[in-house]
């Protein structure tokens, strides 16, 4: 392991980036409504969220590419200029379309942070010590995360919400410097010895070599599904619309075509197919998309539940999510450090799959008369199981591929990752919309306006009378029933993922590059991957 000093340095580097990613998220849900007010497009405003999460989705694993091919400074470098230039624009932007065209450059920049910042911990720590690393990263994300919507909510209230983009730039500009000066990572060379042509592979080679097929398609996959979703979601959109159908339909043929470029002609795919399908590779890449389905449905919901069915103000229903957020940090440490001492990570990768479950049948047994107490004990579960199978599958993946194949593998983890949290947002929404929309009608059914009112704006239960009051708040309580029976499916689809991956010990060290060349210890499919390629 390299020293101490060292990897202080590197992380608290590559931190930086990884709190300022995380504050936008949560800055943004924040001033939704003031944004798409202030341009006089609330109907747009969902889009505010999704544009981002859309580009984020699709130029992850483009960036586990790039870390090889620029390298793991240069890259890094280009998520954090093109995540600053979005972030400026958003804060000066002139119109709302203005906006979300920032906002889709700013995840693309975001989409580059998290896989490159994670790439390079991969690096240069050992993949048992990695475990903590991650944990305390995830602590730094949380960090952000919970800032973010108070210091959003201040800004916007004091001098006004595009200050709460432009205060991103100098976190940004302090990053940049830091990777200027401490980012010395390289990506490794093929097999050889260090004087031989095959070793000898200039920066414009590796640029060539850029799979540009294969990301345009993928893209062209990955968005037009993803789209659909949310034309269904955000923009309440019946399924036979040629506007969903359409997008749905182009998405699944440009997937056809990616897979047939990154079968047949890519010299260096930027999704290699055959990692996909190796066993705790691809596994664990299921893992994280059920996994972010269930976290994402879940804090979209959750507080949903206590504001329309027990009437709650949004501060108080906001309050049933502290408990996950504790879970996150103390489960991410403790998995970590249980990695580190044991070398470990399936036997805990599965049961923090099942603490998920636990938390998903606990919220369907939640009613009206339910104890206040457990209704906050029940999200606990929840979030210990998620930090946890976070880290540990992540190390499950970067532990199964050689070392030339760590940023590809970690950007493919974030593209699981990113698409499970497109989906659980508009599956949900779909799910709790129609069901809101059947269970109005019966009870609602000679009140069409009403209807439609109560499917958009919470706040009007509090003043109906008591009969419609009633009624809506019954609607309300079965629809989210079912969204949490989707919680539920997802949340056994990633307990059935984590038991599928292989148990492969932890390594004590960090391999030298020739090490990891010559894939040192456990053999496993996907770690002759690179010998199948050369």
């Amino acid at each position: 392991m390299p020293p101490k000093k060292m990897v202080v340095t590197l992380c608290i580097t590559v931190w930086v980036p990884v709190f300022v990613a995380a504050l936008d998220s949560t800055i943004v849900a924040t001033l939704v409504g003031a944004i798409s007010s202030s341009f006089n497009r609330s109907e747009q405003a969902a889009w505010l969220g999704t544009s981002y999460l859309l580009s984020v989705c699709c130029f992850s694993p483009i960036y586990g590419r790039l870390c090889d091919v620029m390298g793991r400074k240069y890259a890094l470098l280009l998520a954090m200029l093109t995540f600053g230039i979005g972030t400026l624009l958003c804060g000066i932007a002139p119109s709302m379309e203005t906006l979300l065209f920032a906002r889709v450059m700013a995840g693309v920049g975001g989409g580059g942070l998290t896989t490159c910042t994670s790439t390079i911990l991969s690096d240069v720590i050992p993949l048992r010590q990695r475990g903590l690393y991650q944990g305390l990263t995830n602590i730094v994300y949380g960090a952000g995360n919970a800032l973010g919507g108070p210091v959003g909510g201040l800004l916007n209230d004091s001098i006004g919400w595009r200050n709460a983009f432009l205060i991103q730039i100098p976190f940004l500009l302090l990053a940049t410097v830091l990777s200027l000066l401490f980012v010395h990572v390289n990506p490794p060379q093929p097999k050889g010895k260090p004087s031989s042509p095959q070793q000898l592979i200039t920066r414009w080679e590796r640029i060539k070599s850029i799979d540009a097929l294969g990301s345009l398609t993928l893209v062209g996959s990955v968005a037009p599904i993803l789209l659909s979703l949310s034309f269904m979601s955000a923009n309440d959109l019946p399924f036979t619309d040629p506007l969903v159908w359409g997008t749905l339909f182009g998405g699944i043929l440009c997937g056809f075509a990616f897979f047939w470029v990154e079968t047949r002609f890519a010299k260096a795919p930027i999704l290699p197919i055959e990692l996909v399908l190796t066993r705790t590779a691809g596994n664990a890449g299921l893992a994280n998309f059920f996994l972010s389905v269930v976290t994402h449905a879940t804090i979209y919901n959750y507080p949903l539940y206590f504001q329309a069915v027990r009437l709650q103000s949004s501060s108080l229903a906001g309050l049933h999510l502290v408990p996950n957020s504790v879970a996150l940090s103390i489960g991410s440490v403790l998995a970590g450090l249980w990695m580190r001492k044991t070398g470990r990570y399936y036997w805990l990768t599965f049961f923090n799959s099942l603490l998920m479950v636990v938390s998903a049948i606990a919220f369907l047994t939640i009613t009206r008369s339910t104890p206040e107490w457990f209704t906050y004990a029940a999200i606990f579960p929840h979030g210990f199981g998620v930090t946890g199978v976070l880290t540990s599958t992540l190390l499950a993946l970067i532990n199964s591929v050689p070392r030339s194949q760590i940023a590809v593998a970690t950007g493919m983890s974030y593209l699981f990752r990113t698409t499970g949290q497109v989906v659980g947002v508009a599956t949900s929404g779909v799910v709790l919309q129609a069901m809101l929309k059947k269970e109005l009608q019966s009870r609602l059914g000679d009140q069409p306006k009403l209807i439609e009112d109560l499917r958009h704006q919470l706040n009007i239960i509090r003043t109906l009378p008591k009969v419609q009051q009633e009624a809506a708040k019954q609607a309300y309580e079965i629809s989210l029933r079912a969204v949490f029976g989707l919680v539920l499916v997802a949340a056994i689809g990633c307990s059935i993922s984590c038991f599928m991956m292989e148990d492969i010990p932890l390594p004590d060290a960090a391999p030298t590059p020739a090490e990891s060349q010559s894939n040192s210890g456990t053999a496993t499919p996907s770690r002759r991957l690179e010998e199948g390629r050369q």
